[in-house]
């Protein structure tokens, strides 16, 4: 009886109005719960598409609730809560991966985007032939550009040829459009080298000519600093080679294991985060480093649309940004 009551007592709490420290610490209490009851009501304080929401998709994700599976994938089109759903389904691992491979038929760019950076992160190849098919046919660049990075993490060489396809792709007459097959073509070239080349002992000419010596030479000194760690690996080696979605989810990564910090400090406890991001100095030189690479390519107008498109205008990367004189 004690425990039915708890629930609903906590239910309660985040059916109110606002988000207040109550509201988290009920997320987190039915999160410590975990039972299928609690699953429900954590499934259900999705629908606030708000803070609230993203702290019960992260509950979900480390329960990995498969009955979380298809709220979090219809979750994925909504920028304010996209993001944590999107880390959640990809800690549901196998579990998440059926529902994935349909959200890859949603009528919404966004959402097939996000559901294919989900399945690369996965890494289960029941997703390869799937991606595949988005990165032939799917109408969004920036889908494709995903499926081919989730290839690349896939590393199965059924995806060779596709990949080589798309180098092959003629260019586009709208400079928008050619900035955004261009990070196709290079999200394509890593993807290649990240799987190899089981064909190198045969005649590859049209692969060869797209994989350029400058292009091998920078993917070859990532993977050859790999293992340090006081940078976040995506960021050593030439970042030209990143797409901007790849330096935009390394500030994803900086946020996320901001919040992972903060809430270890009101818990009292260790933070379980990367060593790139254990200091405020590795946090900060990590947004400095991704501010520095996207001014490059757009100057103040892209770190302004970035910041206020897929980081909800977030204060410290903005001020980060400024002090470095990125931003004005």
């Amino acid at each position: 009886m004690w425990a039915v009551l708890k629930l609903s007592q906590l239910a309660g709490a985040l059916r109110r109005q606002g988000s207040g420290p109550e509201t988290y610490a009920a997320v987190l209490e039915l999160g410590r719960i975990g039972n299928p009851r609690a699953i429900e009501v954590l499934v259900e304080a999705l629908g606030r598409r708000d803070g609230v929401a993203r702290s019960a998709a992260r509950e979900l994700g480390r329960l990995r609730a498969e009955r979380a599976v298809t709220p979090l994938a219809n979750l994925l089109a909504d920028a304010e809560v996209n993001q944590s759903a999107t880390e959640a389904l990809v800690q549901l691992g196998g579990k998440a991966v059926p529902t994935l491979v349909e959200t890859l038929r949603s009528s919404d760019p966004v959402t097939r985007r996000l559901a294919a950076t989900a399945l690369g992160h996965i890494g289960d190849r029941a997703a390869v032939n799937p991606l595949v098919q988005a990165l032939r046919d799917d109408s969004d660049w920036a889908v494709r550009t995903a499926a081919a990075t989730a290839l690349g993490q896939l590393k199965d060489a059924r995806a060779i040829w596709a990949l080589v396809n798309t180098l092959k792709l003629r260019d586009e007459v709208a400079p928008e459009r050619q900035a955004a097959l261009q990070e196709l073509r290079e999200a394509a070239k890593l993807a290649l080298k990240r799987i190899g080349d089981p064909l190198a002992k045969k005649s590859t000419t049209d692969l060869l000519a797209a994989l350029q010596a400058d292009t091998l030479a920078a993917v070859a000194t990532l993977e050859q600093s790999i293992g340090t760690t006081e940078v976040h690996p995506r960021l050593l080696g030439d970042l030209s080679l990143l797409a901007d979605g790849e330096l935009v989810s390394v500030l994803r990564e900086l946020l996320n294991a901001s919040e992972e910090i903060s809430w270890a400090n009101v818990e009292s406890r260790n933070p379980v985060v990367p060593p790139y991001f254990a200091s405020y100095e590795h946090r900060r030189r990590t947004a400095d480093i991704v501010g520095a690479e996207l001014h490059r390519r757009g100057g103040a107008a892209l770190l302004k649309q970035i910041l206020e498109q897929e980081l909800n205008g977030h204060g410290a990367i903005g001020n980060w940004w400024r002090e470095s004189g990125h931003l004005a």
